[in-house]
């Protein structure tokens, strides 16, 4: 060992209280860099990131309108703000309203933040807001970070996400801020790039960047008062017709799997018209909207809006195009002006498209599985009937989808209900992989054999590439229900995170469905299957 290295070792850490006034101190000298303004009206302009390899072919000609350059407005009034992004044609809005933290979709439907989206989205607008001064931290020390010397200082607010902030040395301001860092699979980086004083003593960030996408740049600024409509959300822009309380038929249809351990399987088949052509449609509570697939796209003359892109279980990215329908119609009932999603290739065979969130959000839609019709209601004016046995899950939308909260083996999960997955439960491999489930058996035995219990998935974005390991859970309580024994499939935690997945069809089967979007609520009630 060096003479230098036995000197370092010789000197005590800094106590925990140095290091938190250390913190207290960067993060006062922050607060007095961009001052604290009563309002604020920024507009941000997105520059995308070239590719590192130039196409070496120039891109095909389609029918996408020129939407000019991607806006991100934000209205702010200390911790009170409200987000409007416009680009591709359409427009989504977040905002906080001092009690809860909201979002809107392209369609102006709107969701209440819940647990980790809250948790993210309260630590976001800490940083955004500049409201550091009563939030728990501590130095991380000096760094380089962007080729600018820092303080760094890891932020724990209470009930949000641990963010790792870089400040200027010199000035205060920030220069990278990393929210999840310990978390591979939620971690999201921006690079600030510097900043603009927009009034006396009043400094705004000029920009900002990740190391993926693109670059903001500001390009409007005001300091002004907010008004409390400068904060208020959208209204949905789809309208629905409820003509009719009677049902339509539709058909629940089942196949043989490979594997005898899940013998049959099945989804719900939705007979609708868009702008008058009729189609066959999956209904698919596990689909944050409604998309349309050719060659049935091709015959309903949509309005083109502009480009966008899904994703699915394989975890891949499927280009699309944002359009406008004229109406979606089931029945006698319709939904008006809806923005869906125009997916280029084939989904399925006798399937025209996906009937998901943007179709569930504004009505109340009862699913008799057994009897095989559905059932659209007006939810202002109707509440589902809880019948003996019947469960009403509290589910959160934020991400669009029904996510509940699931204890597997002690161990708390949170899976969405999907209509549209045809089989088994599938959760997080990382809940297997770090060892916090652990499964009764991993094999099927067949006659004198044993065979691995191994499933490929097929989601929007194609088949899943590698075979997803399956194994026999001891039990699973579902609200109510126990399931004993359960067939559970484990998919990449690049598509489902740390604790999420997705209880399919093979579970749903056993309901009727009825889905209250507005109460945040699914109930499922026993079918006797």
């Amino acid at each position: 060992m060096s003479a230098a290295a036995l000197v370092l070792a010789a000197v005590p850490p800094l106590p925990a209280a140095a290091l938190a006034d250390d913190a207290s101190a960067i993060l006062a000298k922050h607060a007095a860099y961009v001052g604290h303004p009563d309002g604020l009206a920024l507009t941000y302009t997105f520059t995308e990131k070239a590719p590192a390899t130039p196409a070496k072919t120039p891109a095909a000609k389609d029918d996408v309108p020129p939407s000019g350059p991607a806006t991100d407005t934000t209205y702010r009034r200390g911790a009170l703000y409200r987000d409007v992004y416009a680009g591709n044609g359409v427009t989504r809005q977040e905002g906080f309203t001092g009690r809860a933290f909201w979002s809107a979709n392209h369609n102006g439907y709107t969701v209440i933040a819940y647990e980790d989206a809250a948790r993210a989205m309260l630590t976001a607008n800490l940083v955004a807001g500049d409201q550091l001064a009563n939030v728990p931290s501590r130095s991380l020390g000096a760094q380089t970070v962007d080729g600018v010397a820092v303080d760094m200082v890891r932020l724990t607010p209470p009930s949000g996400v641990p963010a790792d902030v870089a400040f200027d040395r010199a000035t205060g301001a920030y220069v990278k801020v990393t929210y999840n860092p310990d978390d591979p699979y939620t971690r999201t980086t921006d690079h600030i790039d510097g900043y603009t004083e927009v009034a006396p003593g009043i400094r705004v960030p000029s920009g900002y960047h990740t190391d993926d996408t693109g670059t903001w740049k500001l390009t409007q600024q005001a300091v002004r008062a907010v008004t409390n409509e400068d904060l208020r959300g959208p209204v949905p822009t789809p309208k629905w017709d409820f003509a009719s309380t009677d049902t339509t038929p539709i058909e629940v249809v089942h196949f043989q799997t490979a594997y005898a351990f899940d013998p049959t399987s099945g989804a719900v088949h939705v007979h609708a018209s868009i702008n008058g052509v009729p189609g066959t449609f999956l209904l698919d509570s596990g689909a944050s909207g409604v998309l349309v697939y050719r060659p049935y796209a091709d015959k309903l003359h949509l309005k083109i809006l502009g480009r966008t892109s899904f994703g699915g279980v394989a975890g891949g990215t499927v280009k699309a195009r944002f359009a406008r329908a004229d109406t979606i119609a089931v029945g006698k009932n319709t939904l008006s002006n809806v923005i869906v999603t125009f997916a280029g290739g084939e989904f399925a065979d006798n399937i025209d498209g996906i009937l998901g969130y943007d179709f569930l959000a504004g009505a109340l839609v009862d699913v008799d599985t057994v009897n095989q019709t559905i059932r659209l209601l007006d939810p202002t004016k109707m509440e589902p009937a809880i019948a003996k046995g019947a469960y009403a899950f509290p589910v959160n939308l934020a991400n669009l989808v029904p996510e509940i909260t699931l204890k597997v083996n002690g161990v708390m999960t949170h899976p969405i209900f999907d209509t549209g997955n045809a089989g088994f439960i599938v959760l997080s491999d990382d809940l297997r992989n770090s060892g916090k489930i652990v499964a009764l058996t991993d094999s099927i035995r067949v006659g004198n054999q044993e065979f691995p219990m191994q499933f490929f998935s097929y989601g929007v974005d194609g088949p899943v590439q590698y075979p997803e390991q399956c194994s026999m859970l001891n039990e699973i309580v579902i609200g109510p229900y126990k399931n004993q024994k359960v067939e559970t499939c484990f998919g990449s935690a690049k598509v489902f995170g740390r604790d999420g997945g997705l209880i399919g069809f093979h579970f749903l089967k056993h309901f009727n469905w009825t889905f209250d979007y507005l109460e945040s609520k699914l109930v499922l009630t026993p079918n006797g299957k």
